[in-house]
């Protein structure tokens, strides 16, 4: 055992010397993407150690999971706040996660909150989707609907994504804008936002069952009867500075997801 353990460091040190951090962490995930864990993780300390934030994200990753050491959250941690300090998204992800739920260290509101907004910041739906949350309920941050109402304009506007879950948070904020100006919850009426609203919505209501689908198409009909050509043409042009390009599914306004070929 102690042989292969010295045969082992003798052969980091040797792909080691004279290599910058990125170079050991490429290595590191080339060993990754071969299913290697065994080679892999040996790099990724060392890369960690020399302050690599995204070797320090995945070394932490797997104290968190027990991959090649031993499961350690409280360890896990340390490397996660070391990335995550260093601006890496995935790291910010998952420290706040531990200070929301104290997932090895102390629950801590303030710093989920203060880590979600570095993640939001970075266009994260999860975590903006997590920021309107705190500032709706008054978690770890002063309670503050109009805060709320600024990011869920922002995670409304971000761009489509493949992701289905990820553009499903996207959609649903699209959704609750819409109504909200439509019924003024928390908001002034405004017929025009609404529909607004409704449009952007209407580029990816594939998110959604075809039941919830035909009850927005409904929705937008009730909506329109209370709108001029004027309006509505307003709200077409309003909907694509928002969003900074043209809608693609304004043909579709009326039909669901099994009715668009």
């Amino acid at each position: 055992m102690k042989k292969i353990l010295i045969h082992l460091s003798i052969l980091i040190s040797t792909i080691c010397n004279g290599q910058t951090a990125d170079e050991i962490n490429k290595q590191a995930k080339d060993y990754l993407g071969k299913g290697d864990t065994k080679n892999a993780v040996p790099l990724l300390k060392k890369a960690s150690e020399m302050g690599q934030p995204e070797a320090q994200y995945n070394f932490g990753y797997c104290y968190q999971k027990g991959i090649e050491v031993k499961k350690d959250d409280s360890i896990a941690n340390i490397w996660l706040l070391k990335s995550a300090s260093q601006g890496w998204l995935d790291a910010q992800f998952k420290i706040a996660y531990s200070y929301a739920t104290g997932r090895g260290l102390k629950k801590d509101d303030k710093q989920a909150f203060y880590w979600s907004v570095q993640c939001g910041n970075q266009k994260d739906p999860e975590c903006m989707n997590n920021i309107i949350g705190c500032y709706t309920d008054g978690i770890g941050v002063v309670k503050n609907l109009d805060s709320a109402l600024i990011w869920t304009i922002r995670l409304a506007s971000l761009p489509d994504v493949e992701n289905l879950q990820l553009s499903g948070i996207i959609t649903s904020a699209r959704k609750n804008l819409a109504i909200k100006y439509r019924d003024g919850i928390n908001v002034s009426k405004d017929k025009i936002k609404a529909y607004m609203w409704y449009l952007i919505y209407n580029e990816s209501k594939r998110d959604f069952s075809i039941l919830e689908q035909r009850s927005n198409i409904e929705a937008i009909k009730e909506l329109e009867k209370d709108l001029t050509k004027s309006d509505k043409e307003k709200a077409k042009s309003d909907a694509e500075k928002q969003i900074a390009r043209k809608l693609l599914q304004i043909d579709n306004l009326y039909k669901d997801s099994l009715e668009i070929h």
